[in-house]
């Protein structure tokens, strides 16, 4: 019940359900790598590597270095990963060597979105940020993943949990919940701007296909 709660009152919504839409457009057969995965597997097929040895890792390794071969995957997914690695540029050559030339990454990153460390949080990107980052790419398409109504929504919570939490992380979280609770519906207003050309100003996250 707790969890079922948990995935509902949220900021976070994506109108256009990028990560499985992107899945279901992945020829039969791809060879699919999800960097930085955690414990969680987006479909059988795909091959998950993490820094950390969790349930549903197949591969243990940096992400910045694989073992993979050069030129051998047609398609990696950077989901929430590039904001917690201290050299992101680093993550992306890893990228780029490994896919093969028509390869396809999916790369999701936050940009109004607060502070989440798992276990650190180092930047958040832009349009132009991400666009600059992945340069080396023949092509790149950046869209509005979460849009500006996500952003407010967890802004708005995560500061009033911030004034009424001061140093108490549990009045903190109540806080945080309590105004989540009131305000997470308004999110679905994003399904009427995240198209709109600049949507990106104000997102919460932006989603990024980059073909090598």
């Amino acid at each position: 019940m707790y969890n079922s709660l948990k995935q509902v009152i949220t900021s976070e919504y994506s109108p256009h359900d990028t990560l499985n839409s992107f899945l279901a457009s992945i020829p039969q057969g791809s060879m699919v790598v999800e960097f930085g995965s955690g414990a969680r597997r987006v479909r059988p097929d795909v091959l998950n590597i993490d820094l950390f040895p969790t349930p549903n890792v197949d591969l243990v390794a940096n992400v910045e270095h694989t073992p993979l071969a050069s030129d051998s995957i047609d398609v990696v997914i950077l989901d929430s990963v590039i904001e917690h690695v201290p050299n992101p540029a680093a993550v992306v050559d890893e990228v780029f060597r490994v896919l093969k030339p028509g390869g396809t990454l999916l790369c999701i990153n936050p940009f109004l979105f607060p502070y989440h460390g798992y276990p650190a949080h180092y930047c958040n990107f832009t349009k132009d940020g991400i666009e600059q980052l992945l340069q080396r790419f023949a092509r790149v398409e950046v869209q509005t993943h979460q849009g500006p109504t996500s952003a407010i929504v967890n802004i708005l919570s995560e500061y009033i949990g911030v004034v009424i939490g001061r140093e108490n992380r549990t009045r903190y979280m109540i806080a945080k919940a309590a105004i989540l609770t009131l305000t997470f519906p308004l999110k679905f207003i994003d399904k009427f701007l995240v198209d709109r050309p600049e949507s990106h100003r104000i997102a919460s996250m932006l989603s990024t296909i980059a073909t090598k």
